[in-house]
């Protein structure tokens, strides 16, 4: 009783997580307007470890700044570099869902690395998102064009996906906020470093007003808080159960990206989506429960 007490609670903590993060596509597309994109995750997260900090600090809470917090910032600066700058060549619709591929990699992960089995209607859910997949990002029109936004946004996915196992190995060992501070810290300095070394310093100081908000948003309530989220849902579930909510997100980043951003899709991109929706519920459905019963 008291585990499904705790599944439950990792499910609504990670759904609270999935909907923050379904409306950071069209933020930060907003942002990147007048941002470039390590000047835009250097101010969002480092808002975010000093806001963390300072919680912590109330808390009178001891901080330990350890190696899997350094490793899960290395990847999370990665994957959301990668992101962030594909992000800038495509729309936040399609960022959000190619994103979202990565839910539909881990079982993969798991299998090869966890050596645990994975049943039939998972692998026929990883067909269906792959094919929803193609429907959403490609343009049968010009099949000889590449979209690098697409391209960048997919190699984030796989980042993702090594980010989600290895969380749902480390957070039994460490503590969730020692994890969330040390990955926000890794991952503020390394957007640092390439934002000195790649792009101009020139802040947009004359635009502040117009990105203060977008800002304030990123670093505190989407980086912070929902980053510490992610690490205390997923002490409750397994990385697949935690990836298949994580696939709700593209659904919300529709929906902030129709009202926000006034982004329509084309019926085959509905179709896709569609297609990788299908591919969520089936991959929920658990066989193992129809044969303990059998069993029984």
């Amino acid at each position: 009783m008291r585990e499904e007490k705790n599944e439950l609670k990792g499910v609504l903590i990670l759904l609270l997580v999935t909907l923050i993060w379904g409306s950071t596509f069209s933020f930060s597309k907003i942002a990147l307007s007048y941002l470039s994109p390590f000047l835009l995750l250097f101010l969002r997260f480092s808002l975010g470890t000093l806001s963390l900090l300072f919680y912590l600090l109330i808390k009178r809470q001891r901080i330990d700044i350890n190696l899997p917090g350094f490793l899960l910032g290395m990847i999370n600066f990665l994957a959301i570099a990668l992101q962030t700058i594909g992000l800038k060549y495509t729309t936040a619709t399609k960022t959000a869902f190619i994103t979202g591929l990565s839910v539909l990699m881990v079982p993969f992960l798991e299998w090869c690395i966890l050596k645990n089995k994975i049943y039939w209607n998972v692998w026929l859910g990883v067909f269906l998102g792959f094919l929803g997949l193609l429907l959403l990002t490609v343009d049968f029109s010009k099949l000889n064009t590449i979209n690098l936004g697409d391209l960048l946004v997919f190699l984030c996915a796989i980042l993702y996906t090594i980010q989600i196992v290895y969380i749902a190995y480390m957070v039994s060992k460490n503590s969730a906020l020692d994890l969330a501070f040390s990955e926000l810290l890794f991952t503020s300095i390394f957007s640092l470093i390439f934002y000195l070394i790649l792009e101009s310093r020139n802040f947009p100081i004359n635009y502040f007003p117009e990105f203060i908000f977008h800002i304030l948003y990123l670093g505190i309530i989407a980086t912070s808080f929902a980053l510490t989220l992610q690490l205390v849902g997923q002490k409750y579930l397994s990385p697949t159960k935690s990836a298949l909510i994580y696939n709700l997100e593209p659904v919300f980043a529709s929906i902030f990206a129709i009202f926000l951003l006034s982004e329509k899709l084309k019926i085959t991109q509905w179709i896709g989506a569609s297609f990788i929706l299908i591919a969520l519920f089936i991959s929920m459905y658990d066989p193992s429960q129809d044969i303990l019963k059998k069993e029984g």
